[in-house]
């Protein structure tokens, strides 16, 4: 076998390889995105059985989980090992803080809005012990080294879930009478964190394909972020 040949099937194998774990990745994302969606209050949400109080409560600790999430960002960022890393998801800090393409407020601030127009202030509600927890798993796996896990529990934990959960909570809010103009903070990320779990699901392939062992890594950030955003939604 000649020295082109061999380099050739080396391609060719190595080409394989990395297809099989994009394809493990992209099945990790729909898995997470299915253990949120068959949720009771989820689905109830959907078939409009959720009550306004049960959803203030959601806008409430969702809120106060909220509030930390340029916090988590900043985590990951300082334990990412890649400068181009860095730069990719500070784009999306820059549009969590409304300097984005289109400009905008804060997204912080139209959260705030929002609470407002259903009369609500965070800092007059406790946080729930599943609120909490929710919370430090995410600032946790974020403050871990090399940048992994932090990646795993914002993209397949946090950001990939996005448009299902808010898609879901917007319709509950609707059959309950509430006008989506009501809701312009769901409606905004419905839209753009797709991007925002692309950009951090390219970096964790990457990763995955330099490093195949770091799968496994992934998989157990992610469920363990799910988990405790199911506890979260138990409260609810």
């Amino acid at each position: 076998m000649n020295t082109m040949t061999e380099y050739l099937q080396s391609q060719s194998a190595c080409q394989s390889s990395n297809h099989f774990i994009l394809q493990d990745i992209a099945q990790l994302k729909e898995e997470m995105i299915h253990q949120i969606s068959k949720h009771p209050f989820l689905t109830q949400c959907r078939s409009g059985e959720v009550s306004l109080d049960r959803l203030n409560t959601f806008l409430v600790q969702q809120g106060k989980y909220s509030r930390h999430f340029t916090r988590y960002i900043c985590q990951l960022m300082v334990n990412l090992e890649s400068n181009e890393d860095v730069l990719s998801i500070f784009d999306n800090l820059f549009e969590e803080l409304g300097f984005g393409e289109v400009k905008e407020p804060p997204h912080s601030q139209i959260y705030r809005s929002m609470l407002q127009g259903f009369g609500l202030d965070l800092d007059m509600h406790p946080t729930l012990p599943s609120t909490q927890r929710l919370i430090d798993t995410m600032m946790n796996f974020c403050k871990q080294p090399k940048g992994v896990y932090g990646l795993a529990a914002l993209c397949l934990g946090a950001e990939a879930i996005v448009p299902q959960l808010y898609s879901d909570i917007v319709t509950g809010f609707v059959e309950q009478g509430i006008p989506p103009q009501q809701l312009n903070f769901f409606t905004l990320h419905i839209e753009c964190d797709d991007g925002h779990a692309d950009t951090m699901l390219a970096i964790l392939s990457r990763l995955i394909i330099a490093k195949p062992a770091l799968f496994e890594v992934v998989r157990h950030a992610a469920f363990l972020t799910i988990q405790a955003r199911i506890e979260f939604l138990d409260d609810m």
